[in-house]
């Protein structure tokens, strides 16, 4: 077993190196980023965030269970004799001028159910829904941007390699011509300037080829950041498949639109929660209480249930300010939507023209 382990291993050894010094093509290079690029990984706890967000609104409609305990120490005639009593230690021997100190332990169950809120908490549920579905349209946003990225640098690189090419045959063909050109300067056929220019056209060629190299390395960087690759090998394929442009200039579907039409609706239902400051809301309750002390060494329990109605006649205009603010995000989500709209029709029609001019 010990060597059959230890076969694997080496095998496994051998393997490895092989893959990572596989040439990366687009579409493994388009997979990569879509795993490993800081962004993509964002955008993906983007909408986990979001998700949790629409959880804790779902969690206002719920009842809210609680468990409180205390334990206190007083001679104060109403907090003793309300102590006594809740104790069921009561007797007739009590002088109510002269109430002892007592102590008091407490346990308490409490339940809270909320029955209305001005429509509040359906509001910022479905805030909530539209923020998650609006990160969700930006996850996809994230990914059409990443394979855009990738693809423009994977094809730089490939042109890149090509003005390398160009550079290198320039060069050799300056040189062979610089030699020639002296061969003919020492036969006294060719002036002294004319070799001078040839030696002027080779050093531009040879910084050509340089600048070319560089460009190459920087593409090559670019890519690999993309991809997410901190380090170990790295080489790109000669080769990447061929490219066809959208005959339709239609761009309604992209989700950069999607998730701005979703916060435009968050913004909508957040002004209705505001709103719901203006109502009152209404709970039911009930709670479970058991009362020891020492001082007696009795104990009794008691229920407590009931409803409670709440309303905000004057709260120093916090209400109104909220409404405000949320009417505010509103139009401005509103006119980021235009905006956004403005720009991607200016983009495609930017597109379309660097593709003409391409072609």
């Amino acid at each position: 077993m010990t060597r059959q382990l230890g076969i694997l291993g080496l095998l496994l050894s051998w393997s490895l190196p092989a893959l990572c010094a596989e040439p990366w093509t687009l579409e493994r290079a388009l997979q990569q980023a879509l795993t490993s690029n800081p962004d993509a990984r964002l955008a993906q706890q983007r909408i986990v965030a979001a998700q949790a967000g629409l959880e804790q609104a779902n969690a206002a409609f719920w009842p809210r269970l609680q468990l409180q305990s205390s334990y206190t120490g007083s001679d104060n005639p109403m907090l003793a004799f309300g102590s006594i009593l809740n104790q069921r230690a009561y007797s007739s021997s009590l002088n109510f001028n002269d109430v002892p100190g007592v102590d008091d332990l407490n346990a308490r169950g409490l339940i809270t159910v909320p029955l209305y809120a001005g429509g509040r908490n359906t509001a910022t549920r479905k805030a909530a829904k539209a923020n998650t579905d609006a990160a969700r349209q930006d996850n996809e946003a994230v990914r059409n941007a990443l394979g855009f990225e990738v693809s423009r640098a994977f094809y730089t690189v490939l042109k890149t390699r090509q003005f390398i090419r160009a550079a290198e045959a320039g060069v050799n063909s300056f040189e062979a011509s610089l030699a020639a050109a002296k061969k003919r300067l020492d036969g006294g056929t060719l002036l002294k300037s004319g070799v001078l220019d040839i030696e002027v056209r080779l050093a531009q060629a040879r910084e050509e080829l340089v600048r070319a190299r560089n460009a190459n390395a920087l593409s090559m960087r670019v890519l690999r950041n993309l991809l997410g690759i901190e380090k170990g090998e790295f080489e790109v394929a000669d080769a990447a498949p061929a490219t066809q442009a959208p005959d339709s200039g239609d761009f309604s579907g992209r989700p950069e639109l999607a998730a701005s039409r979703h916060r435009e609706l968050a913004a909508q239902e957040q002004a209705r929660a505001a709103k719901g400051g203006y109502l009152p809301r209404v709970n039911a309750f009930g709670s479970v209480d058991y009362d020891y002390g020492w001082k007696y060494e009795n104990g009794g329990g008691s229920y407590t249930a009931g409803a409670l109605l709440q309303w905000d006649l004057w709260d120093g205009n916090m209400t109104r300010a909220k409404v405000a603010e949320a009417n505010s995000n509103l139009e401005s989500a509103r006119e980021e939507q235009r905006k956004l709209l403005l720009a991607l029709d200016l983009e495609v029609e930017q597109a379309r023209l660097d593709l003409k001019a391409a072609n």
